[in-house]
Parts: structure tokens; sequence; C-alpha cells
């Protein structure tokens, strides 16, 4: 009986070196990403977390009407939104900031003060 297992298991591996022998050898280094395809707006993350019942319904139904991306991938456009958003709107009010006469001469005061 052991005779019969060594038989199979000589068949199995010799079918292995030479499937092995048939494959091509990839050039070292091949397998590297490209520097784009590491940029964290390209990666994906796989994550668990809870939201509303309704924030769910109101994306899935959205992503049923024809043409329609994915609802995950709704969700993600609408935080990139909000996440691009803020940038902007700081940078708006730094800039309205910097430009109002009347805050940065009550700023001169204060600062004249301490």
């Amino acid at each position: 009986m052991q005779t019969t297992t060594r038989k199979k298991s000589d068949r199995n591996e010799d079918a292995m070196d030479s499937e092995l022998g048939q494959m091509k050898r990839l050039p070292r280094g091949s397998f590297k990403a490209k520097p784009e395809a590491t940029d964290l707006k390209n990666c994906k993350v796989k994550i668990s977390m809870y939201i509303d019942a309704d924030i769910l319904e109101f994306f899935k139904k959205r992503a049923e009407q024809s043409n329609a991306a994915p609802y995950q991938t709704q969700i993600n456009n609408e935080l990139r939104k909000v996440m691009e958003g803020s940038s902007a709107e700081m940078a708006t009010v730094e800039k309205d900031i910097l430009n109002d006469k009347r805050f940065l001469k009550e700023l001169k005061k204060k600062l004249e003060s301490v």
C-alpha cells in the first residue's frame, strides 16, 4: 500500500516539475508597483463601519438607477467632496481674514499691547 502512495506522490512531483519547467521567468523587479499605483487616491482600503440605515438605503436606491455607480462608489465620492471642499473652504476663510482690513487693524492693536 505504501508503494502505491509513493508512486502517486512521485507522479505528482514529476507533473509539478514539468509545469515549473514550462513557466516563464519574469525579470527581477517586474512585480513592483508603479509609483502612481501606490498613490493613496488609487488605493482602496477595506474597513468596517456603522452608518445609519436610511443613509445606506438612500445610496442603494440611487445605485439602482440606470447608469448609476455602485453605492459604495457613490458614498466614497460624497466623502471625497466633503474632504476636498473643507480644504477649499479653509483657504477661502484664510483669504477673507487676510484681506479684512478691520480685522488686521484689531489684530495689530492686540499684538502691540502684548
